[in-house]
């Protein structure tokens, strides 16, 4: 999906690598785009700061997309979700 602040705009993927290729992307689930203002013309959602979502999205923790419970319980970095970030302008 593509988000924008005004200043920055990226293409952005949350991926999860099952082993043999990567699962559908998931971003416009993580970051509920059916909430966010979308402009139609160039195809981009609006978010208040673009490097904070790539952030929130690659932190390990239970509001990033990276995160996961182990067999212990505690929260850890999953090594096989990646963020994929592409720069547009």
């Amino acid at each position: 999906m593509k988000l924008t602040d005004g200043k920055k705009t990226v293409e952005i993927k949350i991926q999860r690598w099952n082993g043999s290729g990567y699962d559908p992307d998931w971003s416009a689930d993580y970051f509920t785009a059916g909430s966010l203002p979308y402009n139609e013309e160039t195809d981009t959602y609006t978010v208040e700061d673009v490097d904070y979502c790539i952030e929130a999205a690659n932190m390990a923790n239970e509001d990033g997309a990276c995160g996961k419970y182990d067999e212990n319980g505690d929260l850890v970095r999953d090594e096989d979700m990646f963020v994929f970030v592409e720069e547009l302008n």
